[in-house]
């Protein structure tokens, strides 16, 4: 609404039919045309209409395909890139606790009259890191194309999703700072007096200390899965995979073919992604983990 008042965005650009919804017009509009408030609110209550009841109309920027496809086809590369970033570090977390049980195991062997392994300090594996999301983003494009051949099933073209994906998990700022801070939170607990009470008499604190620091580090977890979400808007533009992230970028930047139906359900996606996060029962998640 605040692009349409201040003219940003030309409504007349779209026409609204009864049974279809939002339609592009032939006619383009005229420059320093100028929308006013109740017309923006007007477009912008019918568009969401219109998208819940599947009648949301053609966008500019594709009429071939309704609006609903258009989305959902962007939404899912930017979702696939999201699902290869959390496979990364799910096999970090996965690794991780690999290495913590032979860990455990051989402090085990070495003290045989502690068989509680709860004792031993578990492993954190962070993930690779030291580059911002950018620049990791590009060093790994210009590892691809100096490493793969043209034409090759894992050239940046082909499987773009794949790498953007692996760049979003491995660049600093997001996975290795939310791996640190949750260990963290969970080391301040195992210090305080009380689990050095609990294992005087043979307790394993453990429990405990997930079940103090379970808001905490279900927060750090929203924060971190909002950070790949917002990464999307550097990923996808390195490796030109045409997602919700890149889409949103060419309609900011692209001001004079902005398309006010697209950017309107590139932003209710994402506002839907992020009230996803919000009510997500991570507490229940993250005090089975020991971190």
């Amino acid at each position: 609404m605040l692009c349409s008042v201040r003219g940003g965005v030309c409504l007349d650009a779209y026409s609204w039919e009864q049974e279809v919804g939002y339609r592009p017009v032939q006619q383009g509009c005229e420059p320093g045309a100028r929308a006013g408030a109740a017309e923006g609110i007007r477009f912008y209550a019918r568009f969401v209409g219109g998208l819940v009841t599947g009648r949301s109309g053609l966008s500019r920027e594709d009429t071939t395909r309704p609006l609903a496809a258009l989305l959902g086809q962007r939404a899912a590369r930017s979702g696939a890139i999201v699902a290869v970033a959390l496979a990364a570090l799910a096999l970090h977390v996965l690794v991780g606790e690999l290495l913590g049980r032979v860990r455990r195991r051989r402090e085990r062997a070495r003290h045989p009259e502690d068989a509680d392994p709860g004792n031993v300090r578990p492993l954190v594996l962070v993930p690779p890191a030291g580059l911002p999301l950018p620049i990791a983003g590009f060093v790994l494009f210009a590892l691809v194309i100096r490493l793969l051949p043209p034409g090759h099933a894992l050239d940046y073209d082909r499987a773009g999703l794949l790498w953007a994906g692996l760049a979003l998990a491995w660049a600093d700022g997001v996975a290795a700072l939310l791996f640190v801070g949750l260990s963290r939170a969970a080391d301040r607990e195992r210090g305080r007096p009380w689990a050095d009470a609990a294992r005087l008499i043979g307790a394993d604190p453990e429990p405990a200390v997930a079940d103090v620091t379970a808001r905490g580090r279900a927060a750090q977890l929203r924060g971190g899965l909002l950070a790949l979400l917002g990464g999307l808007l550097v990923v996808e533009g390195i490796f030109g995979v045409n997602g919700l992230g890149e889409t949103l970028r060419d309609l900011v930047v692209d001001r004079q073919g902005l398309d006010p139906l697209l950017l309107c359900g590139v932003l209710l996606v994402f506002t839907l992604c992020v009230a996803a996060v919000e009510l997500l029962p991570f507490e229940r998640v993250v005090r089975r983990w020991r971190t």
